[in-house]
């Protein structure tokens, strides 16, 4: 059985999201505080038991529409490779055209999943850029963001999945509960853990700057910078056409 969750499926859902994904359980536990929504869980059962799940999360892609982010797609070890995943995607595109969405987006956790996506019509669409920067020059300065930076760093970000100020809200919040910081100045803000997760900035003096700043912050001779770029990321299913050539999606809880 293919259904939205329900409060009385809680428990067998944090298991299964533990089972699959426990690399980060601090992440885990602030997920379903303060983001998961049963609305947006997709579940198959059967005989009572949880076997497959998978996130719908709204989202809109610039010059495309209103899209689905699938996330957190999993399904029980012991019950892979038997078409479960495949059937619940499929459910999820059903849902996605009566709600009039333009497409479905999703961020393989592997090379090898790209494939097995592709089989079921997402394209790769979405692209990054991947390095290591060693400081050079001064550093500069720079805030710390909260909430009272939101307009600039809605200024300054140039992706194409569109983020709202509820959006940045929820990335800001969490970051910071999560122990990570996003450094911001007028031309660059960055978002900081042990790496650079995203930069955007609108001087390479700024960008450059702002890495000092970071490398400073770390204690570090060089840090991993993830930005716009041509590494394959992220994929889309299309219910229509659209220009979807070497777009940048990133921050999407991935």
């Amino acid at each position: 059985m293919i259904h939205f969750a329900k409060k009385e499926d809680i428990d067998k859902i944090k298991a299964l999201w533990d089972i699959c994904f426990p690399e980060e359980p601090e992440f885990n536990r602030y997920f379903f505080e303060k983001i998961f929504k049963y609305g947006n869980t997709l579940i198959l059962t059967e005989e009572d038991k949880l076997i497959s799940m998978l996130q719908m999360m709204p989202c809109e892609i610039k010059n495309v529409g209103k899209a689905t982010y699938i996330y957190g797609a999993c399904t029980h070890p012991c019950r892979r490779n038997k078409g479960y995943m495949r059937k619940l995607l499929e459910r999820s595109f059903a849902v996605d055209k009566r709600r009039g969405n333009a497409a479905s987006v999703l961020i393989p956790a592997s090379k090898e999943l790209f494939s097995f996506y592709a089989k079921l019509g997402y394209e790769t669409a979405f692209y990054i850029g991947r390095g290591v920067y060693t400081p050079n020059g001064s550093t500069g300065k720079y805030d710390e963001a909260d909430r009272k930076h939101i307009r600039k760093l809605m200024d300054l970000y140039n992706g194409d999945v569109l983020r709202d100020q509820s959006y940045w809200k929820t990335y800001i919040d969490m970051y910071k509960a999560l122990g990570g910081k996003i450094f911001i100045r007028k031309d660059a803000y960055a978002f900081v853990t042990d790496s650079v997760d995203e930069i955007m900035y609108s001087s390479d003096e700024g960008k450059n700057k702002l890495l000092n700043s970071v490398c400073e912050y770390l204690k570090t001779d060089s840090v991993k910078v993830t930005e716009k770029g041509n590494v394959p990321f992220g994929m889309m299913k299309k219910y229509s056409e659209a220009n979807t050539e070497n777009m940048y999606m990133n921050l999407m809880f991935n």
